[in-house]
């Protein structure tokens, strides 16, 4: 299993003005377990979520997916060194 620490209300903090953490999360999630690309997610996000709101949850869910990828990739690297 991966277990990684992500600071996810502060990302959100960041982008909306407020700690709620899911769409960060969730773009972490679709990082973490490759399952999911993060354009739909961003898709869906904004659909959920229309106008400002919504590209302030989909640029937070980009943050954290970038941040598990480079902590995945961080972390492969290190077992291969």
């Amino acid at each position: 299993g991966r277990a990684l620490s992500i600071p996810g209300a502060e990302i959100a903090r960041r982008h909306l003005g407020k700690p709620l953490p899911n769409a960060a999360l969730l773009g972490g999630f679709a990082a973490l377990t490759g399952q999911l690309q993060l354009a739909p997610v961003q898709d869906a996000i904004r659909e959920r979520f229309p106008g400002s709101a919504g590209a302030a949850n989909a640029a937070a869910a980009a943050e954290c997916f970038e941040l598990v990828r480079d902590q995945l990739a961080a972390q492969l690297e290190a077992t291969h060194a």
